[in-house]
């Protein structure tokens, strides 16, 4: 077992209740305009979430797809109707053009190099019909920039001691998170995630570089340092 990915499941699904995945799924519907029973998919899904809020909002049979084994395991019992497959998000197990749309909550997609998110994001453009619309949700990297060194603690009943530790590279525009647990039978968990960020301007260059435009940003407004997170909709290039 990925003791990351042991972690991310532990820690995640204690702090991230169903009412916002059914929040995020919500806005993303509403901007790509999918209509139930087209295919769709949740790239890099976790243990399912977004998936479980899909199949509510009637979408019966979304396809999410993820590296982990444990999270796959996981997004079966919260989405059983959900159809689940295995991949790295570089190279997708999937046939060009067989997604109406397609979702990436919390940058499941920049969790590595640049080079791994122009992959990333090239093989969504491969996989969705042309006019198919990709919706990404990203924290603001402005806000991180504002806050580059953040810790937060908490005692957890049921789950142990969590540490949780955050370094802005505002070089790089990565946030480098080490998430510590301590569990009440005496484990030591340690893991560090390295997420890239691109504010708007960055995001349409990636965007062109991969085959996509950018068709909508959420908020319209220009972000500010308290801006929480983008939301961004691209559309294949017919």
């Amino acid at each position: 077992m990925d003791v990351a990915d042991r972690i991310f499941l532990e820690t995640t699904r204690r702090f991230a209740p169903a009412r916002l995945a059914r929040e995020d799924v919500s806005t993303a519907l509403t901007l790509v305009q999918v209509e139930p029973g087209k295919p769709i998919a949740d790239l890099g899904c976790g243990y399912g979430r977004h998936l479980a809020a899909f199949v509510e909002q009637g979408h019966a049979h979304p396809l999410g797809v993820d590296r982990s084994a444990l999270l796959l395991d996981e997004a079966r019992a919260q989405a059983p109707s959900a159809h689940l497959l295995r991949g790295d998000l570089r190279a997708l197990p999937l046939h060009a053009g067989s997604l109406a749309a397609a979702f990436c909550f919390y940058s499941s997609m920049f969790l590595g190099t640049h080079a791994d998110a122009v992959a990333a994001l090239r093989e969504a453009a491969r996989v969705l019909r042309p006019g198919g619309g990709l919706v990404l949700t990203t924290d603001n990297p402005l806000r991180l920039a504002a806050r580059p060194h953040l810790r937060y603690e908490e005692d957890v009943p049921g789950l142990g001691r969590i540490v949780e530790e955050s370094e802005w590279d505002a070089k790089m525009n990565v946030d480098r998170v080490t998430k510590t647990l301590r569990t009440p039978a005496g484990e030591n968990l340690s893991a560090t995630f390295s997420i890239r960020y691109y504010a708007p301007p960055r995001l349409v260059e990636l965007a062109g570089a991969a085959g996509f435009i950018l068709r909508r940003l959420e908020p319209e407004a220009p972000l500010t340092e308290e801006t929480l997170q983008l939301i961004a909709l691209l559309e294949k290039v017919p």
